[in-house]
């Protein structure tokens, strides 16, 4: 008997699963994620102090990249490297978005970023020969850019005034360092994003780890050069810091406050976008370690639908808990307030919630780690793994009847 076999668009071969609409839909959520957490990152820790810019200060170190490079266009030292026509800088300005103030700013190195990690994609799909080939052109056209207007120069010179040392024309070999500059202050806010799409779409687990892991040192370098100590220590940074209190409670009905809600926006957008685009590799890895024949096998292929369809429902679920739950646990100490406020009806809880302790961060911090501990609790009280699997079961049903229908 012929062993059953499934539609050859149905397959667990990798360029069919590359089309499958579950990879490309964990795929697309990576990438608004990622993008969202872009604007989200410039909106929260891009703006520089204000009273910092009154004082004639044109840069800070902020997550931002057009006031570094209106920073480099001013130095003088730069003006006689600059293209003609470009002032100060070498990459023209429309592509760097320099004349432009918000999202516009940001919409040509997005797509020159697309643009990259196609390439990237096209390249890591040839051979050695060619790879070796293309690095060799990369180092040769960067040699060249920096020597032959350096030579050619020199050498104008010489047939006017005659022989002579080259000093006034170094400056042209210092190009290529000049473009280093300027793309590390592109590089600053779009090198995680070129990063996270070459993670997302050529299924690289170190560009994935390497985009989070440079959000989360930007956040980390921000708190720390924000903090009050360094502040008053080391004048003319012009960060803006955020806020010591975290604020009142006073969105979806006194759950979350606004900056609590900025700072859990970003660490959701972190996590969905890391975990969809880690999702997207691992499973993929599974069904290329398969054999050749168990990828046409309908076992093997319905259970890798299976768990494919489970994890889109879950990212969905997990990720709303968790946002949920964060909120709560910032949120706690409040709670716990409002609980012995109902049940005792005295002025103590009201004195206690007035206290500048329970309304800084660190109140903040003491209050999520109670809340884990009570949650941690639970698990021997609240049977969650039987709840979880009524809720699949739930599902499974609700799936079934609509597949029967």
């Amino acid at each position: 008997m012929a062993m059953e076999t499934v539609p050859p668009s149905q397959t667990l071969h990798l360029p069919r699963l590359r089309r499958r609409w579950q990879i490309l839909f964990l795929q697309v959520i990576a990438t608004v994620a990622l993008l969202a957490l872009l604007f989200r990152m410039t909106e929260v820790y891009g703006p520089c102090d204000e009273g910092f810019l009154e004082d004639g200060n044109n840069w800070c170190p902020s997550y931002e990249h057009t006031r570094g490079l209106m920073w480099v266009n001013e130095q003088p030292s730069f003006q006689d490297n600059a293209l003609s026509g470009n002032d100060g800088l070498i990459l023209p300005r429309e592509l760097v978005g320099i004349d432009s103030t918000g999202f516009a700013s940001q919409v040509a190195p997005l797509t020159i970023c697309f643009l990259l990690a196609g390439l990237w994609m096209f390249y890591q799909t040839r051979g050695e020969r060619v790879k070796l080939w293309t690095r060799r052109g990369c180092t040769g056209a960067v040699v060249l850019w920096a020597l032959v207007p350096f030579i050619l120069d020199w050498f104008d010179e010489i047939g006017v005034i005659g022989f002579h040392l080259p000093l006034q024309h170094i400056g042209s070999l210092f190009q290529p360092l000049q473009l280093a500059i300027e793309l590390f202050f592109v590089g600053i806010v779009f090198a995680p994003i070129l990063a996270g799409l070459i993670g997302i779409w050529s299924l690289s687990r170190r560009a994935l780890t390497w985009a989070v892991g440079f959000f989360l040192m930007i956040i980390g370098v921000h708190a720390l050069l924000t903090f009050q100590g360094i502040t008053d220590s080391v004048a003319g940074i012009g960060l803006k810091p955020l806020p010591a209190q975290i604020g009142e409670a006073t969105l979806y009905g006194g759950l979350i406050s606004p900056l609590a809600l900025d700072l859990l926006g970003i660490a959701i957008l972190i996590l969905l976008f890391h975990e969809a685009g880690n999702a997207v590799i691992g499973h993929l890895e599974y069904a290329v370690m398969l054999p050749d024949a168990s990828k046409s096998d309908p076992e093997y292929v319905r259970q890798f639908n299976n768990v494919v369809n489970s994890h889109v429902l879950h990212t969905i679920s997990i990720i709303g808990g968790v946002a949920l739950t964060t909120a709560l646990a910032l949120e706690f100490d409040a709670l716990m307030l409002d609980i012995v406020a109902v049940m005792e009806g005295g002025q103590w809880s009201g004195q206690v919630s007035e206290s500048l302790e329970l309304q800084l961060t660190y109140g903040k911090v003491i209050s999520a780690g109670l809340f884990l501990l009570a949650v941690a609790g639970m698990r021997y009280v609240v049977p969650w793994q039987r709840v979880s699997g009524l809720i699949e079961a739930g599902i499974a049903s609700l799936r079934g009847t609509r597949s029967e229908s």
